[in-house]
């Protein structure tokens, strides 16, 4: 079985795994939007062709079908602008169409389900720190998580690399649900 896994938005990212570990993990790959001036907001969107050519490559056509695994997002959130919001729903749609066009079945997994999982959130946040300091928090969980379940991935040491740590912790999440 193959499994791809999914943080979408703009500095999200893509992971491929199969029973024999992790084929690949990248981010996802964007461009400029056209016609967008310097000042816009957002400049950039999904490159639906260079991400269909990332899961072709690592999920060829002529072998098993993968399972694709993305994180369900919505525009709720705290301080999430509408800017925010309508780019990371412009994403998801990106993504969602270029698994459909490959015919690679979607399941959208909770956010809340997932980390909960790995013991990455939970309900006792300490007081003492902002929302800053969670997120931050949470973001080195989720590279350590991800880094004991994958020892060999070398593509999750920078800080930034948080998104690449959540889309295959997302992937490993759904191989054991499919298990």
């Amino acid at each position: 079985m193959v499994v791809i896994g999914v943080d979408p938005g703009l500095t999200g990212a893509c992971s491929v795994i199969d029973h024999n570990g992790l084929r690949a993990v990248f981010d996802l790959p964007t461009m400029k939007i056209p016609g967008v001036g310097e000042k816009a907001l957002v400049q950039k969107k999904i490159d639906g062709r260079a991400f269909c050519a990332l899961l072709l490559k690592y999920a060829p056509a002529d072998g098993p079908k993968p399972v694709f695994a993305i994180e369900a997002v919505g525009t709720q959130g705290v301080g999430i602008s509408i800017q925010t919001a309508a780019s990371l729903l412009r994403s998801l749609g990106a993504l969602e169409t270029v698994a459909e066009c490959l015919r690679f079945p979607i399941t959208y997994i909770n956010a809340q389900k997932w980390k909960r999982f790995y013991g990455l959130i939970d309900h006792n946040k300490d007081p003492n720190l902002s929302a800053g300091q969670q997120s931050a928090l949470l973001k080195k969980r989720s590279m350590e998580c991800a880094r004991r379940l994958y020892p060999g991935c070398t593509d999750i040491a920078r800080a930034k690399d948080h998104n690449r740590a959540e889309s295959l912790l997302l992937a490993h999440f759904l191989m054991r649900e499919l298990a």
